[in-house]
């Protein structure tokens, strides 16, 4: 405007909304918060918010509408339900600020006037009074709580809703012990300060027997040992021929008295057969229980017989022995003998006891194990007879060859340790380049890499208790009349299909069909086997004795057309 005044103008505009809500409201938490408005007319679609969240009908919140009024009643508020409340119908709408007073929560005070009374036995009186102040605080309850006198956690025992007297008997509390007691005030908003009872009282639970005392039987100079079990932790007290027994005399006594948790023991040391018959008596409270002490006294050791199955034992060799007794008393000491000499301890031999039983275990048998084992306990004896069969296993292979050819003779032993000798016709050999010794393990070898007529002979793997013979032929070195000559171990003498059985007469001349002529090439010895002279061409054949297996048979070969 050109002379520059100011103009005011009043706008009003007509809405649904005749009574709005108020700009704030504060309500106390808990108490109910409750909205209204009026419109021009009875409206529909209308809508009630917090914080821009519609609001539902539930049972802490309810909607009306009477006409023109509406209501919104929000019960018992808490703190959340705090915040803007809007009510909107069509374009209009009115708002109110929610504010929710929180109530100051103070748990209540500490009660006053805690006594305990310990004149009934095995039972406490607690009695307190509540604070002056409980009428603005009041409680809801008071929690009782007791630890032991000689320190440990407060553990609560007890909640009363009314304070007076409290009445503590000893079958509450788990162990018997001097017990604390205190109380303390509590409802929803916490618990005050605990007020202790002064004093303490000594309580016990109610013990029953669960597992009774057993009469103990023992050798003179043994410990015996009495038990007995309890259903509640208690002390108590343990009798000697009615004479009481202090947890003093566990130091130098002979008497030591222990107890832990439900299970309470005496031991007496080195009980003698005085002491027979004395009576041992267990007592707490109300429990009571004895037993009787039983001494024998020193015997001689005694060993169950053993039946002749077990007694009598063959055993192929390679296999365990085990030879087994029984003794009396079990502490008893014997000693293992073999042929009447003490059993060596090695990694063969091993001895065994257990309580009453006394062992002897072979671990591989070999047939230098075989003999009689005794276990001698001194007063008493008890012999097993062991006889260990089959030492060697051996090659079954046949022993002809031929010149040149590579010759492999083999033993296998049950005990790797045991030694081995090898002889060639009776005498042992040495390893050279053109004979070899090896051993893997167990297994023990000869080899001729490269085998020759004089090579031909027997051949013995000795092992002290067990010997293995070896007959080997190598074919090729005799030129007489191009005869092969064969040596085999056996009983006779076999010319083309002629016969002639070693007799103690001199045998001058084996002749077949044609007369052929047979010369020898060689005679086979043993170091235990008659001598054999070989004069001329034909043999004389003097053996003294012949006797399996020392015998030796001679297979002479010749040409067909001399041989009929």
């Amino acid at each position: 405007m050109k002379d520059k005044g100011r103009s005011i103008a009043e706008v009003s505009v007509r809405g649904m909304i005749m009574k709005r809500l108020p700009r704030k409201l504060d309500v106390m938490e808990g108490e109910n918060a409750v909205f209204c408005v009026e419109t021009r007319e009875a409206a529909e679609g209308t809508c009630w918010s917090r914080d821009g969240l519609q609001l539902r009908e539930s049972h802490r919140t309810v909607l009306k509408s009477f006409g023109r009024t509406h209501l919104l009643v929000l019960v018992h508020v808490t703190r959340q339900d705090a915040g803007i409340i809007s009510f909107t119908v069509g374009e209009s709408q009115t708002s109110s600020q929610l504010r929710v007073k929180c109530v100051k929560r103070d748990p209540p005070s500490t009660p006053v006037a805690a006594e305990m009374s310990v004149a009934e036995s095995n039972a406490a009186l607690l009695a307190w009074c509540p604070a002056p102040d409980a009428h603005l605080r009041p409680p809801s309850r008071y929690l009782l709580e007791r630890r032991e006198a000689a320190g440990g956690e407060w553990v609560q025992c007890l909640a009363t809703d009314l304070p007076g007297r409290v009445r503590v008997l000893g079958d509450s509390v788990p162990r018997e012990a001097d017990y604390c007691f205190r109380v303390c005030a509590a409802n929803e908003h916490g618990r005050s300060s605990p007020v202790e009872f002064p004093g303490s009282v000594h309580l016990a639970p109610a013990a029953r027997l669960e597992r009774g005392l057993q009469d103990v039987r023992v050798q003179d100079g043994e410990d015996a040992w009495f038990s007995l079990e309890l259903s509640a932790v208690v002390n108590g007290t343990w009798f000697l021929d009615g004479t009481k027994l202090g947890e003093e005399e566990e130091a130098c006594g002979r008497c030591s008295v222990r107890h832990h948790g439900m299970e309470h023991s005496l031991l007496i040391r080195g009980a003698r057969v005085a002491d027979s018959g004395a009576q041992v008596t267990f007592v707490s409270g109300e429990v009571r229980d004895s037993a009787t002490l039983h001494v024998q006294g020193e015997q001689g050791v005694h060993i169950a017989p053993v039946p002749d199955a077990e007694r009598l034992r063959e055993v192929p060799a390679g296999l365990p022995v085990l030879l087994e007794c029984h003794v009396s008393p079990p502490g008893a000491p014997v000693r293992w003998l073999k042929d009447g000499e003490a059993v060596p301890l090695d990694d063969v031999i091993a001895v065994q006891a257990e309580g009453c039983v006394r062992r002897l275990l072979l671990r591989s048998a070999g047939p230098l194990d075989t003999g009689m084992y005794t276990c001698d306990a001194g007063d008493d004896a008890v012999s097993f007879v062991v006889t260990v069969t089959g030492e060697l296993g051996t090659n079954e292979a046949p022993h002809t060859y031929v010149a040149g050819q590579r010759v492999e003779l083999w033993c296998q032993l049950s005990r790797p340790a045991a030694p081995v000798h090898w002889y060639k016709d009776g005498e042992e050999v040495e390893a050279d380049k053109s004979l070899v010794l090896e051993q893997e393990g167990p297994r023990h070898r000869l080899v001729l890499p490269c085998a020759r007529p004089q090579d031909t002979g027997e051949f013995v793997c000795d092992a002290g208790g067990d010997s293995v013979f070896y007959t080997v032929t190598v074919a090729g070195g005799c030129d007489a009349g191009g005869l092969a000559v064969s040596l085999l171990v056996g009983l006779s003498l076999v010319v083309q299909g002629v016969t002639a059985f070693l007799t103690n007469r001199p045998v001058s001349r084996l002749s077949g069909k044609g007369d052929s002529l047979l010369c020898w090439s060689k005679m086979l010895k043993h170091p235990r086997a008659p001598s054999t002279s070989m004069p001329g061409c034909l043999p004389d054949l003097c053996p003294r004795s012949v006797t399996k297996p020392f015998s030796e048979v001679l297979k002479i070969v010749g040409p067909a057309h001399g041989m009929g």
